[in-house]
């Protein structure tokens, strides 16, 4: 199994409702720094709790990961504007990305984001797993096709 798991699980979370997030077309790439992201291949079996087996792999763009910065940025400041458990800069935290295709033909990313790369072997091999965390953890899924965001889960306090 590829998993990196630092505690254990990632409970207690926050759940939040769907967003929709407005987005601009996306032509500069420039600012995109590939040393924070891993984009990791869709395993069915391996992630089968982030997407069921409906879901068919797919390749990310750097246009997609321009877009998922933004989205990620909306939807933050609207979690701090709600929660105690404030996520800072999110842009400088390291991602892991996995993207896939839905049964209605409509990309899907689940982002896996996290301060520093704590097993900076790994982080690029397998999905990072915590226990806690506090807000240095949390993921994201969003829908790329429609810029919907289904779910964010924040970890919980340290």
């Amino acid at each position: 199994m590829n998993f990196i798991i630092l505690l254990a699980f990632f409970f207690p979370m926050q759940q939040h409702s769907a967003y929709h997030v407005n987005s601009q077309p996306m032509t500069d790439t420039s600012t995109i720094d590939t040393s924070r992201y891993s984009v990791l291949p869709f395993n069915r079996n391996r992630d089968s709790f982030i997407f069921s087996e409906y879901f068919k792999p797919t390749s990310i763009s750097a246009d997609d990961i321009k877009k998922i910065e933004k989205i990620i940025s909306v939807t933050v400041t609207e979690h701090n504007k709600q929660s105690t458990s404030r996520i800072n800069k999110p842009g400088k935290y390291y991602k892991q990305i996995i993207a896939v295709i839905n049964a209605s033909g409509q990309k899907e990313v689940w982002v896996n984001c996290f301060c520093t790369p704590y097993e900076k072997r790994h982080w690029r091999k397998g999905v990072v797993l915590v226990l806690d965390g506090g807000p240095c953890f949390f993921n994201i899924k969003i829908n790329l096709s429609n810029n919907t965001v289904t779910s964010l889960a924040v970890n919980g306090s340290a």
